[in-house]
């Protein structure tokens, strides 16, 4: 008999908790790997609460920037939906956390200057160089974001301006889950945000024994709420998911 316990059934069962416009190519590879899919999506993307003014008109004076630091897909997303409403066309440096942040910029044929292969902040600050002349960096981030980076970056001589790129929020209308009756065996939590809110809509009993985690800050919450990962994608992104369901599979 097999040790492997996703061998036992012949279609596992995921609960994919990524934000509904953001989870569509995730949805897809998980079915084509064979696995049911339950869609679930326990954050939404909203613009800040100034609608984006901010980032605007930091992106107005991007010449004044040595580099912009975008540290998600999402940001990566309001950053160019700046850019092509003003129509910039030069860019400073561009430092990204994460390989599909690079891909966003890469499709558009905009190079990424600096990509730490440990796709957390911890990982660019250990790459991050200490500032020469212009020390200003343009930080487009999430709304409630961890400041790791902004303070260090701050304490090692960077002026930074953070602006605030989006914000989750919890849907306020969602489908219901009780993992009694769908007797989910995997769930994928793709940032602190995920978790948080699967508990707030769903409650903790309902979590499928097997957590998926995108990666260490996400695990981190995972275990503050008692919980156990099952495992840890690598890389921390998307393709370290898939990759992680695949190697399950055997």
């Amino acid at each position: 008999m097999s040790s492997n316990p996703i061998q036992e059934k012949t279609k596992p069962t995921v609960v994919v908790t990524r934000a509904a416009n953001q989870g569509k190519v995730l949805i897809e590879e998980v079915t084509n790997l064979g696995f049911n899919v339950i869609s679930r999506p326990t954050i939404e993307i909203a613009l800040p609460d100034d609608q984006g003014a901010s980032l605007t008109n930091a992106v107005q004076s991007l010449s004044n920037y040595e580099w912009v630091i975008i540290t998600s897909s999402n940001g990566a997303t309001e950053f160019l939906k700046a850019v092509n409403k003003i129509g910039t066309q030069e860019f400073p440096k561009i430092a990204v956390i994460g390989s599909s942040t690079e891909r966003a910029f890469n499709n558009l044929g905009i190079r990424v200057s600096l990509r730490p292969k440990k796709q957390v902040a911890e990982g660019l600050l250990e790459v991050f160089p200490r500032p020469e002349g212009n020390n200003n960096v343009l930080l487009p981030i999430a709304k409630k974001s961890r400041e790791i980076l902004p303070r260090t970056l701050k304490e090692r001589g960077w002026n930074v301006h953070r602006v605030d790129a989006y914000k989750t929020i919890r849907p306020e209308h969602f489908l219901p889950f009780d993992n009694n009756e769908q007797c989910a065996d995997f769930v994928i939590f793709t940032s602190p945000s995920t978790v948080i809110n699967f508990i707030e809509m769903y409650g903790k009993e309902n979590v499928p024994k097997r957590i998926i985690s995108i990666g260490p800050v996400t695990s981190e919450e995972i275990k503050k709420r008692n919980l156990t990962v099952y495992r840890e994608s690598n890389p921390h992104d998307s393709t370290g998911i898939i990759q992680c369901l695949r190697d399950l599979l055997g």
